[in-house]
């Protein structure tokens, strides 16, 4: 399927709205069925599934289907099975990614776009939970460096460009760095975020990333349209003397919207730098008020 449509919403624009499926991460963070938990107020939701990873001890959630998830590629036996007894013409899916790992749903959208489904038209709410500060923990060992799973891109000898969204944990972006030796480098980060203390640590933890590169580009974590534009111009720039690789280790939103223009630009690649499913894991709290960061993807064949 191709993505025909996309734009940015917020909470009050889809109520009454029914949906078919809702899927989210079933893990420690507080904020898991912040979404879910406002969306049923003024919304039908006519089946949940819920993902949680291995070894982890956590409690199923009594209203929806359970799925361990040990690889990727289980999501999209899970949501062919489910599409396949559909029975209608088209669908309206909630994909809430606040406490998803990177692969989960980028394994989500490559499904969309590159299965060929018997459906007219499928629509996809993208919906992100933004949290409070927490602390950011000690850093894992950088033990995958590597793209994300389900897309390929066959090597030339273009020079690597590599955008890279700084986190807050220590060492993620120059492990990467340093990896991939890009000939040029173009760092992102969110600021202004939602809570200075999130910029404040981002800062810190990336100070010689930020002090050792030119090309420093901040974006406030809300505005989609904004990252997008960024990165579409950095895109038309890049694309005819580089091979462009995105590494998104910061917010999710920004991974989001990354991933979404790799499958509109297939030159674009995605990279990851994590430590497997030894991660650190934080108990998130969503922020109160309840803001959340909506995307809206229309597929159709």
């Amino acid at each position: 399927m191709k993505i025909e449509k996309r734009k940015e919403l917020v909470m009050n624009e889809i109520e009454g709205e029914l949906f078919d499926l809702f899927i989210f991460a079933n893990n420690i963070e507080k904020r898991k069925l912040t979404a879910y938990e406002n969306l049923k107020q003024k919304n039908k939701v006519s089946k949940v599934i819920a993902f949680s990873y291995p070894e982890s001890d956590i409690e199923e959630i009594s209203f929806a289907e359970n799925y361990c998830i040990k690889e990727h590629d289980e999501i999209l036996a899970i949501i062919d099975l489910f599409i396949l007894n559909f029975g209608k013409d088209s669908i309206n899916i909630c994909i809430d990614y606040s406490c998803m790992t990177k692969s989960w749903y980028y394994s989500i959208l490559l499904y969309f776009t590159n299965k060929k489904i018997e459906l007219d038209k499928v629509k996809i709410l993208f919906i992100y939970t933004p949290s409070v500060y927490s602390k950011p923990l000690k850093p894992k060992p950088n033990t995958d460096i590597q793209p994300l799973p389900g897309k390929y891109i066959i090597p030339n000898n273009k020079p690597k460009a590599l955008v890279v969204c700084l986190g807050y944990e220590q060492n993620k972006a120059q492990g990467i760095i340093d990896q991939l030796d890009p000939k040029i480098t173009y760092v992102f980060y969110s600021k202004p975020s939602l809570d200075d203390k999130f910029v404040e640590k981002i800062e810190k933890n990336n100070k010689s990333v930020i002090d050792e590169n030119k090309n420093i580009i901040t974006f406030p974590i809300d505005s989609l349209l904004f990252i997008e534009n960024e990165l579409v111009s950095l895109y038309h720039l890049l694309k005819e003397e580089y091979n462009i690789i995105i590494a998104p280790l910061g917010p999710k939103p920004f991974t989001f919207v990354a991933m979404v223009l790799s499958v509109v630009y297939p030159d674009i690649d995605i990279w990851r730098v994590g430590s497997g499913f030894d991660i650190n894991e934080y108990e998130r709290e969503p922020l109160v008020p309840n803001k959340f960061i909506i995307s809206e993807l229309l597929f159709s064949n």
